[in-house]
């Protein structure tokens, strides 16, 4: 049943994953050699700045609209949801604007002119990046696989070029960096505006959110996932500030691209399942009113799960092995000394992103905010051993924290996953296999 739905689409999205993996092992290569550990660990600081609009804001309405893509196909809405996304855009895009410049003004006052550039640049560059990711999530939706992946893989090297550039021309400093991936990002967004043409979004406001309007479904929607920004940002990038308080800006530059080539496959891995897996399984469930048709989604999502799983298992074995030549051939020799810590991070990527899959379930049946409690305890959970352990072990024992943490997850989304199901009266018995 897999290989019948999946096929034909696994090619492209495995080509659009694979070349954007290679684009950033060679953007972490570069960067990690012409800025060093110090502003390194500064530029990835700017990313966590740009990471939380993604949190807040551009994730919530690209998760809402790929779930609502295929309701309201059914229901025959979808320019109704085009000129909803265009207003949430619009909107949010001008509050960042206000908010920004008022944020980088206050960094620049307390830390300096260089701070605050990094902060204005990098909140660019989260709002480019952001609606970039939406109209992907767009395309993903449509199963535009061949136009996702050469724009996804374009993407990223549109920033490594631009980001070599500037940091060539004006200094290598995380700001020119983050200013780099900011024109990148920019680039992509002109070629995807080409590329989705569509007409004007009109100006009915009052009617895409009155009474019994899609606005306010959608919002309740993407307001369920918002809520995760709140342990996401913490789980995400807490242990960035932790080790800066803690250590120093170089640990946090040698941690994060530690972090990176950690995660890089079990994202890899992930994506792939993700744009593969779920608009198959969303499109099969509809709009949820079919137990039939719930039933086979939730058994082709699980026998999905048992493929990554085992994939997960190999890499994780393999970074243990071969942990120290990878570090070397990834960054620059002043990384390497910590390249013991790769196989942890991996098996911390590796459980999380597990669950992270698993939580498709949640979705399946409309119930994300089930899954609020067990990010909360996740987050929590993580930044309170990483607080702890820093001190007496440093860096492992953020590592050590992530793992911990991440089991934590996947036993509370697999509990989420059982009360979602028992609420749509799904039940649980044999989700890989028949089930009744």
């Amino acid at each position: 049943m897999i290989g019948r739905l999946a096929r034909p689409e696994l090619l492209w999205v495995a080509l659009g994953q694979t070349a954007t993996l290679l684009a950033g092992v060679v953007t972490l290569k570069l960067l990690t050699s012409l800025l060093g550990p110090e502003d390194y660990g500064r530029f990835a600081l700017g990313l966590t700045v740009a990471g939380s609009l993604n949190l807040f804001v551009y994730g919530p309405i690209g998760q809402a609209l790929a779930r609502y893509f295929h309701i309201c196909t059914g229901r025959g809405t979808v320019r109704e949801m085009d000129r909803l996304v265009a207003y949430l855009l619009r909107g949010s895009a001008l509050v960042v604007a206000v908010v920004g410049s008022v944020a980088a003004i206050l960094a620049a006052t307390a830390a300096g002119a260089a701070w605050g550039a990094l902060v204005f640049v990098a909140l660019a560059y989260g709002v480019a990046s952001g609606v970039l990711s939406v109209s992907l999530a767009e395309m993903n939706a449509r199963r535009e696989r061949r136009g996702y992946a050469l724009l996804q893989s374009a993407d990223a090297l549109f920033r490594l070029a631009a980001a070599a550039a500037l940091i060539l021309a004006v200094g290598a400093t995380g700001a020119a960096a983050m200013g780099g991936f900011l024109a990148g990002s920019l680039v992509s967004l002109l070629i995807v505006r080409f590329a989705l043409r569509k007409a004007p979004a009109g100006r009915d406001v009052r009617g895409l959110f009155g009474a019994g309007a899609l606005g306010r479904e959608f919002g309740a929607y993407a307001l369920s996932i918002m809520l995760f920004a709140i342990p996401g940002i913490f789980a995400s990038f807490g242990d960035r500030w932790v080790i800066l308080r803690t250590l120093s800006d170089a640990h946090v530059g040698i941690y994060v691209a530690l972090l990176q080539i950690a995660n890089a496959p079990a994202n890899l891995l992930l994506a792939v399942f993700s744009q593969t897996m779920n608009p198959i399984i969303f499109q099969r469930a509809g709009d949820t009113s079919s137990a039939e048709a719930m039933r086979a989604s939730r058994r082709l999502l699980y026998r999905a799960l048992l493929l990554l799983a085992v994939v997960l298992i190999v890499v994780t074995g393999a970074s243990y092995v071969f942990g120290e030549m990878i570090v070397r051939l990834m960054t620059s020799p002043a990384f390497a000394p910590y390249a013991k810590l790769l196989w942890v991070l991996v098996l911390s990527a590796a459980i999380f992103q597990l669950a992270q899959a698993l939580a498709s379930e949640a979705f399946l049946y409309n119930r994300p905010f089930l899954l609020f409690l067990p990010k909360l305890l996740y987050a929590a959970t993580f930044l309170g051993l990483s607080l702890w352990l820093v001190r007496s072990w440093q860096l492992e024992g953020v590592a050590i924290a992530g793992v911990a943490a991440a089991v934590l997850y996947l036993l509370l989304v697999l509990a989420s996953n059982a009360r979602a199901a028992r609420m749509r009266g799904m039940p649980r018995s044999s989700p890989a296999g028949g089930g009744t």
